[in-house]
């Protein structure tokens, strides 16, 4: 069930704390800034590949519903996305105490999902709430006001956050320090914004520490999930209407009597060149016409070298050919529904989507013990119908326009 939006406006209270320290690669921040008079705060560093991250302590702060923010993911996200990633980190004695992934975005980044030009622009046509008029008080175009750009919270869609030991809202003040250390960082490099582009409406804490350090928000996205029932796919339909309950029904015999034959099991290597295939296919269906086969291939086979056994795939298979496929990443017990493609002709209107991605994989989720699917963000109305609960996604935006 999809949770009332609502926003956090700009507070009135602008952030007065002096600047920080130059910052450089592996340099810590002197204890002065927000000093205890007997403890040394957490010290600060920059660090520049996640090979080099104190990875033990960085994953121990990415909890369940943070794969995307696991070192691994990282590693592919570093290796795929062409983009210069940025590592924030706190350290005291104990470990790392709080972190920050970021990546620099410019004009020439493929992701247009995860630029604030784009993202802004494309949520303004929309008419999403408070986007036309953040757009309408950036000077010119949106790519010259906005790139190069700082996004934080990680190279991906939906619930880009910070990690922090004691949480964002803790009296250590590690959401705050992180912050204003990604924003030194993008004056440094002359970066013209920092940006969350999808935050969780019920990351609350990081909203009010962003709209109090002066960024101005915009609904983005959806983000959505599925609870997995213990008892799999009967429990699972037992949720739904009867009306409802009837059209799964006919949809899962339509898929059967056409003899597609569905299958989960640990990606293939062999699989990947058809995967590849069927991905640009559907990126190309929703407009993203410069997106290769070569570019997915490229990213499925890093996800493979980074999760092993971790990354599974979910086919369907006609005649012997793939026809459609799903990535899921497993993390903790939960499942991340990451990629998917599929052959329109030859699917032929069969309800693909919906037996490759919801039946199959409740059934399949259950049986390995899991206890969520992530379904992320995109397609809001599609996967509410099949049982997924939502939650707004709204991007932060900080410029030297907003003062």
């Amino acid at each position: 069930m999809q949770t009332p939006d609502t926003d956090i406006r700009t507070a009135e209270h602008p952030d007065t704390r002096p600047p920080l320290p130059r910052l450089t690669e592996g340099q810590l921040t002197p204890g002065g800034l927000s000093a205890l008079p007997s403890v040394p705060p957490p010290a600060l560093g920059v660090v520049r590949r996640a090979a080099h991250l104190p990875r033990a302590s960085w994953d121990r702060l990415a909890g369940p519903d943070d794969a995307y923010l696991a070192t691994r993911w990282l590693d592919v996200a570093e290796d795929t996305s062409g983009a210069a990633m940025r590592y924030l980190t706190l350290t005291d004695a104990e470990g790392l105490t709080g972190a920050l992934a970021t990546a620099v975005a410019d004009a020439d980044a493929p992701w247009l999902a995860g630029r604030p030009d784009t993202v802004l622009r494309l949520c303004a046509e929309e008419g999403r709430q408070g986007a036309r008029e953040l757009a309408a008080d950036l000077p010119g175009d949106l790519a010259d006001a906005l790139l190069p750009g700082l996004v934080c919270g990680g190279r991906h869609l939906g619930r880009t956050t910070l990690l922090s030991r004691d949480g964002h809202d803790g009296q250590d003040g590690t959401g705050d320090r992180l912050l204003a250390a990604a924003e030194r960082l993008a004056e440094e490099e002359g970066l013209r914004s920092v940006a969350f582009l999808h935050v969780d409406e019920h990351d609350t804490a990081l909203r009010t520490l962003l709209a109090r350090r002066g960024y101005r928000s915009f609904h983005s996205e959806g983000y959505h999930w599925l609870p997995v029932p213990q008892g799999g796919f009967a429990e699972y339909l037992a949720g739904f209407s009867a009306h409802r309950r009837r059209r799964i029904g006919a949809e899962r015999r339509a898929v059967r009597d056409a003899g597609v034959q569905i299958a989960m099991a640990p990606l293939d290597p062999a699989d990947i060149p058809r995967f590849a295939e069927l991905e640009a296919t559907l990126l190309g269906k929703y407009g993203m016409s410069a997106w290769t086969p070569a570019r997915s291939a490229a990213i499925l086979e890093r996800a493979l070298g980074a999760c092993g056994p971790d990354a599974l795939a979910a086919t369907a298979r006609l005649d012997g050919e793939i026809i459609g496929f799903a990535l899921i990443v497993v993390h903790h017990d939960r499942w991340f529904a990451h990629r998917a493609g599929f052959d329109y002709a030859a699917q032929r209107g069969l309800p693909l989507y919906f037996e490759l991605l919801f039946y199959h994989l409740v059934d399949a989720a259950a049986r390995a013990g899991a206890t969520v699917i992530h379904y992320g963000t995109g397609s809001g109305a599609a996967k509410t119908s099949r049982g997924c609960l939502g939650s707004g996604q709204y991007a932060y935006l900080r410029t030297a326009s907003f003062g």
